[in-house]
């Protein structure tokens, strides 16, 4: 049995693809174009070639150059000559083997600790949170497995990891396309439209901006870009767009978010983490319905690699909804810490205002004991609290955070009226500036349609 380049060249298009996967995964084909290619067979071996075998795939392309365009060897007679090339090949297909990279994606329920050692009585210098991708440097299957995430490089535990082919597709779910600024000499200018015009912000060299949409397939030079204030564009010609996956927080990016973080911001934060979790089971749900459909087709039997794919995508689809839930939890638990904080704080506000109940009230007055209206009276009070409300009353609704209903308000919050605003007290009553009749007094909070209700200190 004899093989040419060319011949061999006619079955193994997906052999030199395989190899450009494992040197290079981050712009690697899509999963289910590598499960594609495992459908067919190896002309060497006559295997079914599969991710798991992808050492052979690197043999036989390596088969390829070192046998050379136009020439033949005989497998079956020559022995020897079929073992030269088969060793030389496997040598030179071992180096392309350590480029490979193997990719692991964090399971666990809160967060996963990297420490400088396999010991857990090592230093943490941070952390994995669910769905972070780590690429592994050491795995010999034992309970530790070193890793490098972001700038780190560590030991973490490896039953918290996803790994091998699920890691693989997860991976793919997790990852978001950026904008990476290339222009080294001037920031580059986010426009709100696809114009020269209106500047929303700057971003720097190096500095990366989410891409919603790559404008590339319309040719009109734009790329849709992801800011705090909405949509924007940036020049096609000022960025490269390139994979990013989320990675590991360093101990010393975990203190600082901390000291620098309001618990609305680590609310806010746990928010957008629990809900990229719920996009990203929903998307493996729908992979794992897509590749299920796929063996349970009545017109065809399934093969190996679609039975493989669809045992892959369910085993995803479970540990990503295993994310969102503990994700959730996490979201849940940092609202009602932020909920909660500030409440003695609240209480006492609440108190403050209570002993100037009686005093009167004067049209575009401040003062608690000589006279006040209402958005003076609860900028007076807060006042002596270190916040600075302004003197209108539909203004004060700006600010703080938003109770969804009077029932979970609390003493301290603004109880906010179309016109008119007091300080909630508990038990569903408030006080306020009422008018000239009454001047300050405690009403029933809920006496009148209410507007919004903001909590100050949270």
């Amino acid at each position: 049995m004899f093989f040419t380049r060319s011949k061999v060249l006619t079955g193994l298009v997906t052999f030199s693809m395989a190899a450009a996967v494992m040197s290079a995964p981050v712009k690697a084909m899509g999963y289910s174009a590598r499960l594609d290619a495992a459908a067919d067979l190896n002309p060497i071996t006559g295997n079914v070639i599969t991710p798991g075998n992808a050492q052979a795939e690197l043999v036989a392309d390596a088969v390829l150059s070192i046998v050379g365009p136009g020439q033949k060897i005989n497998v079956k007679k020559d022995s020897s000559e079929k073992k030269a090339v088969i060793d030389a090949a496997t040598e030179k297909s071992s180096l392309k083997q350590e480029e490979k990279i193997e990719l692991a994606v964090a399971a666990p329920n809160v967060y996963l600790n990297i420490h400088t050692d396999a010991s857990l009585g090592s230093e943490v210098i941070g952390k994995l949170y669910s769905n972070d991708v780590a690429k592994i440097l050491q795995d010999n299957g034992g309970d530790w497995v070193k890793i490098k995430s972001g700038s780190l490089v560590g030991y973490v535990l490896g039953e918290y990891l996803v790994k091998g082919d699920e890691a693989e597709l997860l991976s793919e779910l997790v990852k978001k396309n950026v904008a990476v600024v290339d222009n080294s000499e001037n920031e580059v200018k986010v426009h709100k439209n696809k114009s020269e015009k209106n500047v929303i912000m700057t971003v720097s060299q190096g500095e990366q901006i989410e891409v919603r949409e790559n404008m590339e397939e319309e040719n009109d030079g734009w790329i849709e870009v992801a800011t705090e204030n909405g949509k924007g564009y940036v020049k096609m010609e000022d960025v490269s767009v390139t994979d990013s996956y989320p990675v590991a927080e360093t101990a010393e990016e975990q203190q600082e978010r901390i000291e620098n973080a309001t618990v609305k911001d680590i609310a806010d934060d746990a928010q957008k983490k629990a809900d990229k979790a719920s996009e990203v089971a929903q998307a493996a749900a729908q992979k794992a319905e897509e590749a299920a459909s796929l063996v349970e087709k009545e017109d065809a039997e399934p093969t190996k690699a679609e039975e493989k794919a669809a045992v892959t995508a369910l085993a995803v689809a479970e540990k990503a909804q295993t994310a969102a839930d503990n994700t959730k939890v996490t979201a849940e638990t940092a609202k009602e810490e932020m909920l909660n904080h500030g409440a003695e704080t609240g209480q006492a506000v609440a108190d403050f205002a209570l002993q100037f109940v009686g005093n009167p009230y004067v049209w575009g007055g401040s003062s608690l004991t000589h006279g006040t209206d209402c958005s003076g009276f609860t900028m007076a009070v807060y006042s002596n609290f270190g916040v600075g409300l302004p003197h209108y009353d539909a203004s004060q609704r700006g600010y703080g955070i938003g109770i969804d209903s009077i029932s979970d308000a609390r003493p301290g919050d603004l109880i906010c009226f179309y016109g008119h605003v007091g300080i909630y007290i508990g038990d569903g009553m408030m006080v306020h500036a009422s008018n000239a009749r009454d001047g300050i007094k405690i009403s029933k909070a809920d006496y009148r349609p209410i507007a919004a209700i903001r909590r100050i200190f949270y």
